[in-house]
């Protein structure tokens, strides 16, 4: 692949992998994939430490999403989640006998994401990572982007985490529209006139207007669109208007803390990071539902409405920038919303995903009796960790909203309502 500068956020060049202090290491909880390169350098290695764990931990990728590429190996982990070459020093043997390039694409790139849009590189970080997340949320200030150089070791992988348009020969005017939509995504969340609640409402009704032009049989070209990113553009100068339309939506707080407990108790059933389950269990008692289940009894709704006043609603009075930074970095890791699926199923996921992690806080912060800068980290890292990497958990959230064909983008929105 040929090296170029990227565009990254301004928190991209301040990482940095504090590894064995790590609270919560990328070498346990989940199966790694390993590119084909990299696999037969394992499997044709003869160290005598390495070469028999290899045996144990390292197979042929026989799941339906193998390639013959990035996804040609798996590295199964212990029954304790650890990865086998994970040694009791929190280091990685690969890497302390065979050198950082011996590391599989995978475990060189993570926390990183790798994308494509158009000729456009783009280099991001999600926030499973504990130290990517305290850069990413902690910041006050507007998330913004700029140019990086090129990173020899990370951008000579053949590896791309998202792709825009997956053909190499896209249309560059029609791209340039699209990045100019991604603009107006960026600023409608961070509009800090008005609250989270009512720019996520205004990115649905602008996703909706999009999705009804390009949804059309004769929809032909991106230009078509640009009418209406002119149109919510001009909007942002009027944050009192738009606050007050999202005072008018109607909430469901009853059926907001039943979606959530369903997906709760979900999680508790299931293999979980032992932090990501202090943070379920903290935030069950705290609300004082019994094993997460899914119930509308008047003292639970009693209760969340007490803790968020009490506790909750203090803390992120002077702190919407976290959820803000959340949100951005979203749509900048993912492309966000021209890949994985419909823009209506995409918007449904990051709504759904906040209010989780929303009735989550409200929950532990019931249980410590207040909010700090660590519980939200730990909260929303350990969440990002189990929801980010699991394809059955968009199909999940899905699911739990029983959406149908015939539901709007304002179908969600009650979701937002605190």
């Amino acid at each position: 692949m040929t090296m170029q500068n990227a565009i990254v956020p301004d928190y991209y060049d301040k990482f940095q992998c504090n590894g064995p202090e790590c609270p919560d290491t990328c070498c346990s909880g989940w199966s790694v994939h390993i590119d084909r390169e990299t696999y037969h350098r394992y499997v044709d290695n003869q160290h005598p430490v390495l070469a028999p764990l290899v045996k144990l931990a390292v197979n042929r990728n026989l799941s339906i999403d193998a390639d013959d590429k990035n996804k040609f190996g798996v590295m199964h982990m212990k029954a304790n989640g650890d990865c086998h070459f994970l040694q009791s020093d929190r280091l990685c043997m690969i890497q302390c006998v065979m050198g950082e390039q011996a590391l599989s694409d995978t475990c060189r790139i993570y926390p990183r994401y790798l994308n494509q849009f158009g000729q456009q590189r783009e280099k991001s970080m999600g926030i499973s990572c504990p130290q990517a997340a305290r850069l990413i949320l902690l910041s006050p200030q507007p998330m913004q982007f700029v140019a990086a150089d090129a990173e020899p070791t990370i951008d000579s992988l053949p590896f791309t985490s998202y792709r825009f348009p997956l053909q190499s020969d896209g249309d560059p005017e029609q791209i340039a529209i699209l990045n100019d939509m991604r603009a107006v995504i960026i600023a409608v969340l961070q509009l800090r006139a008005i609250s989270i609640g009512a720019r996520m409402m205004l990115l649905g009704f602008l996703l909706e207007d999009v999705d009804k032009i390009t949804s059309l049989p004769g929809f032909a070209h991106a230009s078509e669109i640009v009418p209406v990113l002119e149109s919510f553009a001009a909007m942002l100068a009027h944050p009192g208007q738009l606050e007050l339309q999202y005072e008018q939506l109607q909430g469901n707080l009853p059926r907001k803390l039943t979606v959530a407990a369903q997906l709760i108790s979900k999680f508790m059933r299931e293999r979980t990071n032992p932090r990501f389950a202090r943070c379920l269990s903290a935030a069950a008692e705290g609300l004082g539902v019994e094993d997460a289940a899914p119930s509308m009894d008047t003292a639970i709704l009693s209760a969340y409405s007490r803790v968020h006043a009490t506790h909750y609603r203090p803390y992120f009075q002077d702190r919407q920038y976290i959820f803000e930074n959340y949100l951005v970095n979203e749509v900048i890791i993912r492309l966000f919303p021209f890949t994985r699926g419909a823009y209506l199923d995409l918007y449904r996921e990051m709504v759904c995903n906040l209010a989780i992690i929303q009735v989550l806080l409200v929950g532990i912060a019931g249980h410590e009796n207040g909010l700090t800068d660590e519980l939200v980290l730990q909260t929303m890292q350990t969440y990002a960790r189990k929801s980010n990497h699991n394809r059955d958990h968009f199909d999940a959230l899905l699911h739990s909203l029983h959406a149908g064909s015939q539901d709007s983008f304002i179908h969600t929105m009650w979701l937002l309502k605190e």
